[in-house]
């Protein structure tokens, strides 16, 4: 139950930050989800779970990120983006435009840039400088799509660190600041 009314909490927040009156809120609530105002009195009045999607729907609508609205003030942003860091099971990097922030070992050592004299906001230029000209192209729309839908998730083919094509799993999470955190894991050789 407890959960329930933390999220029904936020939504009060966002009520009040969004200077409407009840009423309007939950008249913008009822656009925005598609719910019928019987389900929005269920919410507020904890009879029922609010759906992960409609959640992401009112967030969005808000500026909000959707985690933000589940977890509350003890979601941390950067607290998750190191505990991802820290994994050997995908390699993981994050971007400013198209300069590379930090990237963990896992990474590195997918890429082979772990001998190569690079400075690190110039490795990923140096891996697009030798994948597919569609690989290419594909991360540029992930990259997009997910600073405008939050996240994105893309197979592709790329060439990795054996100079071998790879398929590869990629998801590309916006975090802010116009930063993204990509985090690829290698599903095998192609052949």
């Amino acid at each position: 139950m407890g959960h329930k009314k933390e999220i029904v909490e936020r939504l009060n927040i966002l009520q009040k930050e969004a200077g409407l009156s009840k009423p309007e809120f939950k008249k913008n609530l009822v656009e925005i989800t598609g719910k019928t105002p019987r389900t929005l009195r269920r919410w507020f009045a904890l009879e029922t779970i609010i759906q992960d999607e409609d959640l992401k729907k009112i967030a969005v609508h808000f500026g909000h990120h959707e985690n933000w609205l589940k977890y509350g003030e003890n979601y941390n942003r950067e607290f998750l983006v190191d505990q991802i860091m820290m994994s050997n099971h995908f390699g993981v990097v994050v971007m400013k435009g198209d300069v590379t922030e930090s990237m963990n070992y896992k990474f590195i050592d997918m890429m082979g840039i772990r001998h190569k004299n690079l400075k690190e906001e110039e490795c990923c230029k140096y891996i697009l400088s030798f994948q597919p000209e569609e690989t290419v192209g594909l991360c540029e729309i992930s990259t997009q799509l997910a600073q405008q839908q939050g996240s994105h998730h893309q197979t592709m083919i790329m060439i990795m660190g054996d100079q071998k094509k790879h398929s590869v799993e990629v998801t590309i999470l916006n975090i802010n600041n116009d930063r993204v955190l990509i985090i690829i894991v290698d599903k095998g050789l192609v052949s």
